[in-house]
């Protein structure tokens, strides 16, 4: 009880309502409390103590941090997904001429006067349809010469098969040769990029805004039955 006495006496005190001197004296001292706590110095101490208890709350640390990061990481993602589809796509792309260039080298190509559109129809676009248009977008190249020495100086720039960009000469090419002639198979597809400013690095046509991917094949033919070439 005693303390609750001395505990209620101190608050009168503090509010100026309990005074044992002279009732003006009472009247000054609130005055002076009253200025004290809207002074600037307080409010700014008030100010000081509020932003102390900010810099101590976590609550929303979580969500800052996430913010910060999503950005950077989601360009990250698209670059390596990207970049997976590309290098798929380049494979595929590879395997397919390798299946072109078994028709060729084995002479069925020959045997059944194959046009290029049915060799690119059948056996490069057959797969590759499942994941880029390859009927419109993949260019197709064949030549043969008497020999690998021949054939390798008649051989282009590989990037010079396909659209052109800038003007540089556009190479085209239906020779599947003859019986134990050599023979390359060039096939490209342009990937145009999702992300250029961040894939441009693997640009290699059209400002770099765009990666001419290519398949290749070289070969002798086999000593198969002369008499016929392709269309």
């Amino acid at each position: 009880m005693r303390e609750f006495l001395g505990q209620m006496l101190r608050r009168a005190l503090d509010r100026g309502e309990f005074w044992m001197g002279h009732p003006k004296l009472a009247k000054r001292d609130r005055i002076f409390n009253w200025r004290a706590r809207t002074s600037p110095l307080t409010a700014l101490a008030k100010g000081d103590r509020a932003l102390a208890r900010m810099q101590r709350d976590e609550s929303g640390a979580t969500a800052v941090e996430f913010a910060l990061v999503i950005g950077p990481f989601m360009l990250v993602l698209g670059v390596i997904i990207e970049t997976g589809l590309m290098m798929f796509t380049e494979y595929v792309l590879q395997s397919s001429v390798q299946e072109a260039a078994r028709q060729v080298r084995t002479g069925q190509a020959q045997s059944a006067a194959m046009s290029a559109a049915t060799l690119k129809a059948n056996y490069i676009c057959d797969t590759l349809n499942i994941i880029i248009a390859c009927n419109t977008k993949v260019q197709v190249y064949v030549n043969a010469q008497a020999s690998y020495t021949a054939l390798q100086a008649a051989l282009p720039n590989m990037l010079t098969v396909g659209p052109s960009y800038g003007g540089s000469a556009v190479s085209t090419s239906w020779n599947c040769g003859q019986p134990s002639q050599a023979v390359a198979i060039v096939a490209t597809y342009d990937w145009e990029f999702t992300l250029p400013f961040f894939m441009g690095f693997f640009g290699n046509m059209g400002d770099d805004q765009i990666r001419r991917l290519v398949g290749f094949a070289m070969f002798r033919n086999e000593p198969y039955p002369a008499g016929s070439n392709c269309s």
